[in-house]
């Protein structure tokens, strides 16, 4: 008798200390009947969203929206390897692109993944298609692989998304979706909303309005980028993400993560505080905002004359592009070492590349993301 107490006691505590994982697993794999969500606005991670269901709040509250700037991240894709051949063509001017909208517990650390295996879906192309044109219109502007394996396109990347984050989204399975759902609607209505919180939440104006623009001869430093966002989202703190370009002895800002709670089905709340201000970033340099080099400058027409000219300061340029490659390379000698390089002077970078190895960066608190090239 003894024994069976014991068990039962042990049992009770580690589905008290796993419930949320538990409960999403019970909601995903059985049927959701006669619920009905309240009348009035539910926020995650709030004390109501205990009381009502999971197709009316989602059980992982905490909401991060990564957006990626290509032309840094090009700088270190596939750790120091360019992007295929052909990405910064397809980007669009002043476009900072999608990575993904990623569903978390509510400590802003941690995360469930690949919730629903049997909702996987690695033709996430073809499912737009059919249901959406438009939307695979958007997706394709500004929701881009960078990866330099030529195996690992949009579509891929998609279906990274969906299958890894999007499917944990417990209000938009097909279950909680009800009586109208049909086939894929689940899929659909993720890629929407990531698609709608990245245009609403355009970061390129946000950065020019604080003359912050891509720029390859001077940086920022971090504290100069977090308060252009500060300003911009009622001074609240989002997660800066950085490259580095061994090569050029540089730091490139690639991504931005913006927090959210989610509120009733599938909408959002803030933004709110990110745990992190940055990540993968030394605060001791100043942080490049790479240029997309494919983009060509627009020539400077004086009035009353029908002829082009480029002003003569925006003639020296600091790097060429390869177009035969779609690749871009600083005006420094062809060399493979990297003592070699002339080094603008007004930084010195001489024990930059100790100062980035990963012991320099606080781990005192789990990861809650990785970087894009790591998050396979």
């Amino acid at each position: 008798m003894k024994y069976i107490l014991t068990v039962l006691s042990t049992l009770i505590f580690t589905i008290q200390a796993y419930g949320k994982a538990f409960n999403s697993q019970i909601l995903l794999t059985n049927s959701v009947k006669d619920f009905e969500c309240p009348s009035f606005d539910v926020v995650a991670c709030s004390e109501n969203q205990d009381l009502v269901n999971k197709c009316c709040v989602p059980d992982q509250g905490h909401l991060v929206l990564s957006l990626q700037w290509l032309p840094s991240y090009c700088k270190n894709a596939g750790r120091n390897k360019p992007c295929k051949k052909g990405t910064l063509k397809k980007v669009e001017k002043d476009t900072w692109t999608l990575h993904g909208l990623w569903p978390g517990n509510c400590d802003g650390r941690t995360y469930l993944t690949n919730c629903n295996p049997q909702r996987e879906e690695e033709n996430i192309e073809e499912v737009i298609r059919s249901k959406d044109k438009d939307l695979l219109s958007e997706m394709e502007k500004i929701w881009l692989s960078g990866n330099p394996d030529p195996l690992k396109d949009n579509n891929w990347f998609w279906a990274h998304e969906w299958n890894k984050h999007g499917q944990c989204v417990s209000t938009i399975t097909p279950q909680c979706m009800g009586a109208n759902y049909k086939k894929n609607d689940d899929i659909i209505s993720y890629f929407e909303k990531a698609v709608e919180l990245r245009s609403l939440y355009d970061l390129y104006p946000i950065l020019e309005n604080a003359e912050i623009v891509p720029n390859d001869k001077d940086g920022y430093y971090l504290d100069t980028l977090q308060s252009a966002f500060r300003n911009a989202f009622n001074n609240t703190q989002v997660e800066i993400n950085c490259v580095y370009n061994k090569r050029e002895k540089r730091q490139y800002m690639s991504e931005v993560r913006l927090c959210f709670y989610a509120k009733n089905a599938f909408e959002v709340e803030g933004p709110i505080n990110c745990i992190n201000a940055s990540s993968r970033c030394n605060p001791k340099y100043k942080v490049f905002y790479a240029v997309n080099p494919t983009k060509p400058k627009i020539p400077k027409i004086p009035e009353n004359d029908n002829n082009f000219y480029i002003n003569e300061e925006d003639s020296d340029e600091e790097y060429y592009y390869n177009e035969e490659n779609d690749e871009y390379h600083d005006n420094y000698e062809e060399d493979d070492d990297d003592n070699n390089f002339d080094i603008d002077d007004n930084y010195d970078f001489s024990d930059l590349d100790e100062e980035f190895k990963l012991n320099d960066i606080d781990d005192s608190y789990p990861k809650f993301f990785n970087l894009y090239e790591d998050d396979d």
